[in-house]
């Protein structure tokens, strides 16, 4: 157990994340809280995944500002003296500014901004549809042989299925939902059973590593390539021939997305140990059941009960059908966003520090889109909103558009430019030209 007062490499403080010798760093300082482990709000869960590093902006993202000072400071133990990722300034006016607002935005309307009802009929709906087209699926030429048909109810579930990311794993990830923690990790455990990909894995890849750090290279696992890669998506990236007219055939291989991103699972928890630059921490025994039965479960739902009553080419080809439909939905959606070509793409000085306010990066490095569209919002999980998203993730997604004029308001006051097309398909469209403008070859060259 570290003594008061040490310093600490960022070596050394990944050492300290266990349940049983848990150390955190905000903001340069040390925290033991090991003994508070068991008594916090936000669940065991929560402490594991930040266990061994700085979390920082995380911990600002999801506390009111001035908890450092009044909670944090009697389990202080030392400084953090290295840094392993890119760090923040202080919060500007700007971050304390708009936090203030949106907070006394609830506080005045008496509102709880993770509970929206309308949020349970939406879960209903997604895991009705998903289970009754599945059904369906299977029992179609018991009643009229009708292939077309099949594929109609395989689309429907693939959609569904991205449904499962966009909503109940993506709020319970964010904590958004509800006060309890329980309730965070069912709903977060359907996507391992469901979609056959780890909750776990999503956590650190999007919870860890793209909010905090949003389209920072080497920090956020969302824009992480490899060398070369088969798209270049960052202006910091290497660029190879294979990158010319790109924007022709990348978006044909997000259809690959989910396939891909099952077996990545596996390595990023028992081989590699590392999601981009986020470490993974010691599996418990909750999420390595969840982890494992969930793959279980899906082969099991998706691939031996359909072969038991289909033929085996049937089967492969409503399971890809509905596997693509998903992975095309969920790319796009997230492409969309961040991606393209009007956002920032910010990197660390010589020191690790971004030279920019962390509230304010997340702003600029967003687009949203279709904010007049409720079908849109609803189909996207309200990532039509994503800068409101981005900078008050633990707000449910049903309050986004509430809460939207106080954040464009106090953008328009801080001269931050708020990023907005007026339906997807141009969000989309500047995703494209994002990638042909990538794809070019260097004038060096």
């Amino acid at each position: 157990m570290a003594k008061e007062n040490k310093t600490f490499t960022w070596e050394e403080l990944a050492k300290h994340n266990t349940e049983g010798d848990l150390l955190v760093a905000i903001r340069g300082n040390v925290y033991d809280v090991t003994k508070f482990l068991r008594r916090h709000p936000g669940g065991v869960d929560t402490l594991l995944l930040g266990a061994g590093r700085d979390v920082t902006p995380v911990f600002e993202m999801y506390h009111e500002f001035g908890v450092v000072d009044s909670i944090m400071k009697k389990y202080y133990v030392g400084t953090l003296v290295s840094n392993e990722l890119p760090i923040f300034p202080e919060p500007t006016e700007f971050h304390r500014t708009v936090k203030s607002r949106v907070e006394g935005y609830f506080k005045t309307k008496g509102k709880d901004p993770k509970n929206r009802p309308e949020i349970w009929g939406r879960y209903f709906l997604i895991f009705a549809s998903l289970i009754l087209s599945y059904i369906a699926q299977l029992f179609v030429p018991f009643v009229v042989e009708r292939t077309w048909l099949q594929l109609v109810f395989a689309v429907i579930m693939g959609f569904m299925c991205a449904q499962v990311g966009l909503n109940p794993l993506h709020d319970a990830s964010h904590f958004s939902v509800t006060h309890n923690p329980t309730v965070w990790k069912i709903l977060g455990a359907t996507h391992d059973f469901f979609n056959g990909a780890s909750y776990l894995v999503w956590m650190y890849q999007h919870m860890l590593g793209h909010h905090p750090y949003t389209n920072i290279a080497g920090a956020d696992p969302d824009v992480s390539t490899s060398e070369p890669d088969v798209r270049r998506i960052k202006p910091s990236q290497k660029w190879f021939i294979n990158h010319l007219n790109q924007q022709m055939f990348v978006p044909f291989l997000y259809g690959l997305l989910a396939f891909k991103v099952r077996f990545q699972d596996i390595n990023i928890l028992y081989f590699v140990k590392t999601n981009d630059a986020i470490r993974v921490n010691p599996i418990s025994l909750w999420h390595t059941v969840m982890f494992w039965g969930g793959k279980a479960f899906f082969v099991f739902y998706r691939l031996i009960v359909p072969l038991y009553i289909l033929p085996v080419k049937k089967v492969l080809l409503l399971f890809t059908v509905a596997d693509m439909v998903s992975s095309y939905w969920l790319a796009l959606t997230f492409q969309a966003n961040h991606v393209v070509e009007e956002v920032e793409w910010p990197l660390p000085d010589e020191n690790g520090i971004i030279q920019k306010d962390w509230a304010a990066m997340q702003v600029e490095t967003t687009q949203d889109y279709a904010h007049d569209s409720y079908v849109w919002t609803s189909i996207t999980g309200s990532l039509n909103y994503q800068a409101v998203h981005h900078l008050f993730p633990n707000v449910s997604q049903h309050y986004y558009p509430e809460i939207l004029e106080v954040i464009k308001q106090t953008c328009k006051e801080y001269k931050i430019p708020y990023l907005v097309k007026d339906t997807f398909w141009q969000a989309f469209a500047s995703h494209l030209e994002h990638l042909r403008i990538l794809g070019l070859r260097p004038k060096e060259e």
